[in-house]
């Protein structure tokens, strides 16, 4: 099963690397006490639509929390939750500026790294969303919990939500095993907080046991978080689920892809 291995010089390594970035974020203002209304509401961020309302003032907020797989007890992990300097001077933004605004793609490329969406299935898909009405209009979130607070997204055309799976899914694969990735999230209701778990594997395919687990909490407008990851076993497949209620229309954006290869 664990068929890709690290040179101990890497993993030796890993106890210096983002280090700087698992000191909890200082000076956060506390949390307002202007709340988003109790009740979901729907966004669609294709449609033009209010912005008077579509930011909070900033929040101290929970941190992530990682479980490792029951095959791999003894992988090491590190988890970052707020952007620091070691993690954006360690990793590499994914580039899709050559993306027009509504495109959607079915893979998204680095000179370096190839990322393809549900590759077992083939029917979903990113679409890109700038910010603005037409597009992905609430607010990301301040420093230091996303890089910027109106950052261009990708919308995932997830699998739809039933009865039988009350969740919204996306599932990627990269073509080159990577040490480190990250990405923030946020879902398109407003007023409301989702459960996300992300889970990793070292093979692409969900038929494979999940390296480690991320789990992390998310809401709009001003909810977005970052969910980055080190392993010192390399990853190429991962699986991104929000928790819903039955059948509620609810999807999420993410933004500023970042990774480092493994090879």
């Amino acid at each position: 099963m664990k068929a890709f291995r690290l040179p101990s010089l890497f993993i030796a390594a890993m106890a210096l690397t983002f280090s700087a970035c698992e000191k909890n974020a200082e000076n956060i203002k506390d949390l307002s006490e202007n709340k988003a209304a109790s009740t979901s509401r729907v966004v669609y961020p294709f449609i033009g639509t209010d912005m008077s309302d579509s930011i909070l003032p900033i929040r101290k907020l929970p941190g992530a929390v990682v479980r490792k797989g029951m095959y791999y007890p003894d992988v090491k992990v590190k988890l970052v939750d707020t952007v620091c300097a070691d993690y954006l001077r360690q990793t590499k933004k994914l580039d899709f500026s050559y993306l027009k605004d509504g495109d959607v793609v079915g893979t998204v490329r680095n000179n370096d790294l190839v990322l393809t969406v549900d590759p077992e299935f083939n029917g979903s898909g990113f679409q890109k969303l700038s910010h603005g009405t037409n597009g992905w209009w609430t607010h990301w979130n301040y420093l230091p919990y996303t890089e910027y607070e109106h950052p261009i997204v990708l919308f995932p055309l997830a699998r739809p939500v039933t009865k039988v799976i009350p969740e919204t899914y996306i599932a990627f694969s990269f073509n080159k095993r990577v040490k480190a990735f990250g990405f923030e999230i946020a879902p398109n209701a407003i007023g409301k907080d989702f459960e996300v778990s992300v889970a990793y594997h070292e093979s692409p395919t969900y038929r494979d046991p999940g390296i480690f687990f991320v789990e992390q909490t998310i809401s709009s407008p001003s909810g977005a978080r970052l969910i980055a990851v080190e392993s010192d076993v390399p990853i190429v497949f991962i699986e991104i689920t929000v928790r819903v209620d039955a059948l509620e229309n609810v999807g999420f954006a993410i933004a500023n892809l970042r990774y480092a290869l493994a090879d």
